[in-house]
């Protein structure tokens, strides 16, 4: 179980500071069913979660700690980085900021992000590469999220 209190989003202080509760849905259902396993929960009365899901969480566990190419990773990163940076330049002198597709671009970050997961899970990024790179994330997501209130507060949202 973990409690997060966000003070700030994307860099922006809270009026409020909401509160997230992470619990698993799967140790939930688990807890409720009486399971020892989440691939024992029933998802319908003939089929087990681990018939719907075990195949997922296979392929996805090889491709990220074995498989995923490095390099390939890296040069996603500075596509999606690169892309992302792109268009939140454009943002700062786009005439119609309502028009402008921040939700594209915010897409853009949140690829980072999970490449940034992957490279990890491969052990390609040092404790030292670790803080540039969520730097280099956050600085995204700031992006977007200071264009998102400015797009909004323009369109008086």
């Amino acid at each position: 179980t973990q409690f997060t209190y966000f003070q700030q989003c994307g860099g922006v202080d809270l009026d409020l500071v909401p509160a997230e509760l992470t619990y698993g849905l799967e140790r939930l259902a688990a807890f409720l069913q009486v399971k020892d396993s989440v691939y024992d929960i029933d998802w319908t009365p003939q089929v087990k979660y681990g018939d719907v899901r075990f195949e997922d969480e296979l392929q996805y566990s090889v491709y990220n700690f074995e498989m995923a190419d490095i390099d390939t990773l890296w040069k996603l990163f500075g596509l999606h980085e690169g892309e992302a940076q792109r268009l939140l330049g454009l943002y700062a002198k786009h005439t119609e900021k309502p028009r402008f597709p921040l939700l594209p671009t915010y897409d853009h970050v949140l690829k980072c992000s999970n490449l940034f997961n992957t490279l990890d899970a491969r052990g390609a990024i040092s404790v030292t590469e670790r803080v540039g790179v969520i730097a280099r994330v956050r600085k995204l997501a700031v992006g977007v999220a200071e264009a998102w209130m400015d797009q909004h507060a323009e369109v008086g949202a």
